[in-house]
């Protein structure tokens, strides 16, 4: 054999080594050393051929070609590593962005802090039909993302008679939510996008297992207030169903015939009194607030004088007779209305409005601001207001005639969220020891807070406005702070819909110009530019 032969010699043992390596270690793993052995051998042939054809190599290496090859070698493995990191880490950590316009293809705020807020385990179980299973499967995955605390589990109606009885299933597309001591039922879902409170019913399911029972709301009746049952515009029926789909059951309160409020009122709404209040109405009210009580008061420009005092002692100054002014056309309602002012400033401060950026409307408000002094003890927030080109103007009658001269100029407070100390009794006579420790529990049980918003307007959340923007999530926001639950407070739920570009007589024109004016002419002169140029060439 030759000596140049020997380097080619080399390479064609290391290469039927390794071939054979491969061959005993997929037919032979058991036999132990065997491609062990032949692995070594092929290693140490490879090396001897590259040390025996070194001076091939390091010639070739030190070529510009090569170097260049290498170095493109070189970069496309990194690229390919960086390429399979990335892999790796997207699919330890999942991401999802949904870029629809009402986000029909996620869960909204509320709904998401409720599920990754879960401190317990909570039990999703469809009782569906296999061609119903993939729908149900895409509607619960968007909660099951969001917290390991929620399982979800499919039952074949068919399949599994002992649980559809169990359960008391009627028909396929029901859910089951429930946790070790409480459950909820959602009956006639199709697990698609045609239900648009699908989410709102599951979420409010979640609350209802792991919230406990629902908490009682009374509106005031007897002063012309804005009832729960009254179902026209200036009703709050509408806002009466959606409280009772969710956290809360809703009665009507008259006041003038008890001695206190009903104990198990966990939050009293007074919507937009017309008549004067007795003197004991407003002493029954004190009392409750004062005692630990939630109260949302909602006061128009024409409500009753008497009132003004009763909102001074809790650090609410409300002018009686005084509306809004809205001068700057671009914050008002659709129709150009001024006196319907469109809010879009929110206090950060407070967890009624700092998740909130969209707007909201007020139809014919009254400025609620913050007294010069407020009470000792008491934190007075102001909630949101109007633009620096509203006024505050006076209400003569039926008619409000602004002057930017004399009329005092936004921004306006519109609310105000309130709360402070219960105040303590008079000390009791000196008591035993036993008897010491019986009132120290019923002390503890007492609310040491009570909590008041007071809003300058009760149309906000009527049947007519408060499917506009964010006036329903900001009613309810205002419930979940009076209520304690500020983990509740967010964007809720939007119904998935359509977006539609509604054609104005200006927009006709601006469209018509530009396809008959604009672009045919522009056009031209772009093929008379490319004609000439070539045939300068």
């Amino acid at each position: 054999m030759k000596k140049e032969q020997l380097p080619l010699v080399t390479m064609l043992v290391a290469v039927v080594l390794v071939l054979a390596t491969g061959i005993t270690a997929y037919l032979l793993p058991h036999v132990p050393l065997v491609w062990q052995i032949t692995g070594g051998l092929a290693a140490f042939t490879a090396a001897s051929y590259f040390f025996l054809d070194r001076k091939f190599y390091t010639t070739a290496l030190s070529k510009r070609t090569t170097q260049y090859g290498l170095n493109s070698i070189l970069l496309s493995l990194i690229g390919i590593g960086v390429i399979v990191m990335l892999n790796v880490i997207i699919a330890q950590y999942d991401v999802k962005k949904d870029f629809t316009k009402n986000k029909i293809h996620t869960l909204s705020d509320q709904s998401v802090k409720v599920v990754s807020g879960l401190k317990q385990e909570v039990r999703l179980r469809a009782f569906v039909t296999p061609q119903q299973q993939p729908e149900f499967d895409n509607l619960m995955e968007k909660y099951t993302y969001f917290s390991k605390m929620l399982k979800k589990d499919y039952i074949d109606v068919d399949k599994e008679p002992m649980a559809v009885q169990k359960y008391g299933i009627k028909q396929p597309g029901t859910i089951i939510v429930e946790t070790d001591t409480r459950s909820s039922r959602i009956d006639n879902l199709s697990g698609g996008s045609d239900d648009p409170k699908v989410e709102e019913k599951i979420t409010n399911a979640i609350i209802s297992v792991t919230k406990g029972d629902k908490k009682k709301i009374y509106f005031l009746s007897g002063h012309g207030e804005r009832l729960a049952t009254d179902s026209g515009k200036e009703g709050y029926s509408e806002m009466k169903e959606t409280l009772e789909n969710s956290r809360y059951q809703v009665e009507e309160l008259l006041l003038v015939d008890k001695d206190k409020v009903p104990a198990d009122c966990e939050i009293l709404i007074v919507a937009g009194p017309k008549s004067d209040f007795m003197e004991h109405e407003l002493k029954l009210l004190e009392g409750y607030v004062l005692g630990g009580g939630k109260l949302l008061f909602m006061v128009e420009p024409t409500s009753s004088l008497a009132l003004k005092p009763f909102l001074a002692k809790f650090g609410a100054d409300w002018k009686p007779k005084k509306t809004v002014v809205e001068l700057n056309p671009l914050q008002r309602m659709a129709g150009g209305s001024p006196l319907t002012p469109v809010v879009t400033s929110y206090a950060a401060n407070n967890e009624i409005t700092q998740e909130i950026k969209q707007a909201s409307i007020f139809l014919i408000s009254t400025p609620i601001e913050k007294l010069a002094t407020l009470p000792a003890g008491y934190k007075v927030d102001s909630l949101f207001s109007t633009t620096t080109k509203s006024l505050e103007v006076e209400v003569k009658g039926n008619e409000v005639k602004p002057n930017e001269k004399t009329d005092r100029k936004g921004p306006l407070s519109l609310a105000l969220a309130i709360s402070g100390k219960i105040t303590t009794a008079a000390p009791k006579p000196e008591a035993k020891k036993d008897d010491k420790k019986e009132d120290k529990k019923e002390e503890e049980k007492k609310d040491p807070e009570f909590r008041m918003v007071v809003v300058g307007d009760s149309d906000f959340a009527s049947n007519q406005v408060r499917r506009f923007g964010v006036n329903t999530d900001l009613f309810q926001n205002m419930l979940s702070w009076l209520a304690k639950e500020e983990d509740l407070i967010s964007i809720r739920p939007r119904a998935a819909n359509t977006s539609e570009w509604e054609i104005t007589e200006e927009r006709f024109r601006l469209v018509n110009l530009a396809s008959v004016w604009i672009m045919p002419p522009l056009m031209l002169l772009s093929g008379l530019g490319v004609w000439f140029k070539r045939r300068r060439r």
